[in-house]
């Protein structure tokens, strides 16, 4: 059984992704901050004789604390959450811990971390609480990959109001992001390991990643969101990604969103009226917008200050 002690500190979590060059350049994030993880484990989902294996394997020589698990074949995003959810809870993890969740090839921020955690290397984590953002962005094109200037300062991204809070009731964190498409990234997250292995044992079973930031914060574990002071992660994106068309194709699936709000709801009776305008604007709202002939809103691409890398 893992027990945690202090200080606290996620297990961070590492999902390969494209592989190559960018994971080498997530994995030097890694190695750069090992210290302020509790546990890494590495999944690389591809087969056993693969590059990324390789290039995993060579980094958990170099780095013990590093432990990897293969999937042997490509998997789809919610099947490789199931694989390393398994192999966490197979190894005693418990759904009070904690886990820092990094994919896309992107990058851990060691400043950012360093910023939030005390002197003894505690994170501020508090039970019930989901944390995403703010990050701080780096624009790549998906064809090329960023070859600097590496020093430039880099916006900081965040899904809550620009002037604040940065705390929100989970329903209502949710409900903002439905009617006014922010930014929200998965990657950088930290969540309870409870928050994960809810959604992916949940029914209907979600069958691919989209509102899987929702998903994941609308556990019924969860009573709130929370991003932290500085960004923890620094990401990789295009800035002419169009959320409103992302929403679009995200409501394809939105049975699933109306089964974990009111999956929500029987565990928290007091956010009724949160959830009622969560699913409103959710679900209702497009149509409103349709009958109405209004636009659907625009992105609101909420930076609310630089920071340096």
């Amino acid at each position: 059984m893992t027990v945690q002690v202090a200080p606290l500190q996620p297990i961070l979590v590492m999902l390969d992704y494209r592989g190559g060059d960018r994971f080498r350049r997530a994995l030097d994030s890694v190695a750069d901050t090992q210290h302020l993880f509790f546990r890494i484990l590495l999944s690389v989902t591809a087969a056993e004789d693969s590059e990324d294996m390789r290039i995993a394997s060579e980094f958990s020589i170099e780095h013990p604390k590093a432990e990897v698990i293969c999937t042997t074949r490509e998997l789809p995003t919610m099947k490789h959450q199931a694989f390393w959810i398994d192999h966490l809870e197979r190894t005693g993890v418990r759904g009070v811990d904690w886990i820092y969740w990094l994919a896309y090839d992107d990058q851990v921020r060691r400043a950012g971390i360093e910023a939030i955690v005390d002197a003894q290397g505690n994170w501020p984590l508090r039970s019930g609480t989901a944390y995403f953002g703010p990050w701080a962005m780096r624009h790549e094109k998906a064809e090329a990959i960023f070859d600097g200037p590496w020093d430039e300062p880099l916006e900081s991204w965040t899904s809550f109001p620009p002037q604040g809070p940065t705390r929100l009731p989970v329903a209502r964190w949710i409900a903002d992001q439905l009617r006014q498409p922010t930014y929200i990234q998965m990657s950088g997250s930290v969540c309870s390991f409870k928050s994960h292995r809810s959604l992916s044992r949940s029914k209907p079973a979600k069958g691919g990643p989209m509102r899987i930031e929702m998903a994941t914060a609308a556990a019924p574990c969860n009573t709130d969101v929370e991003e932290f002071a500085e960004p923890v992660s620094i990401i990789y994106g295009r800035s002419n990604s169009d959320r409103a068309s992302y929403g679009r194709e995200a409501r394809k699936e939105d049975i699933h969103l109306v089964a974990w709000l009111a999956r929500y709801l029987l565990h928290h009776p007091k956010a009724a009226v949160d959830v009622t305008r969560a699913a409103t604007k959710g679900i209702s709202g497009p149509l409103m917008d349709r009958l109405a002939k209004r636009s659907r809103p625009k992105e609101e691409w909420r930076v609310r200050t630089s920071v340096q890398p």
